[in-house]
């Protein structure tokens, strides 16, 4: 197979794998989706600091409108709380609730067997080098939103 095959490969089955991870996802949690998880998860990475909707969208790759979608239900659901920023009360910051944090962590295990089915027969090796491709081609995927926002 050539590499430009190679490549048009790669990318189809980045979607291929994306729908199929989300609907595998979805199916782990009836009250979360993953979409929701990945936000949840954005901001736990950002603790102690509460992240901005902007700051979210950014880090996520979707639009503030998305971000704020995502939001509303999980404040509804009683997993999140938005604070007006201090110095700026145009911005919305998002922080987790205790409810959210008791929640998760008693998915964890659940989460655990998940990425374990997820990587069974990757090895450690493979693993670390996985991660350092998809470091790279998500470097690649922001130098391209940079060109294309110029």
């Amino acid at each position: 197979m050539a590499v430009d095959e190679h490549k048009g490969k790669i990318f189809a089955s980045l979607f291929i794998i994306a729908n199929r991870l989300q609907v595998l996802g979805d199916r782990l949690d009836p009250d979360v989706t993953v979409k929701q998880w990945l936000l949840i998860a954005v901001i736990v990475k950002s603790y102690p600091g509460m992240l901005s909707v902007k700051d979210i969208a950014s880090i996520v790759g979707v639009s503030h409108q998305n971000v704020m979608q995502m939001v509303r239900s999980l404040e509804k659901k009683g997993f999140v709380h938005i604070s007006i920023d201090e110095s700026d009360r145009r911005i919305k910051r998002i922080g987790l609730t205790r409810k959210c944090q008791e929640y998760f962590a008693a998915r964890g295990d659940r989460e655990l067997a998940f990425l374990n089915d997820l990587f069974a027969g990757f090895s450690g090796d493979e693993l670390q080098h996985f991660a350092v491709h998809i470091d790279h081609l998500i470097s690649n995927i922001m130098k391209m939103e940079l060109r294309s926002t110029t």
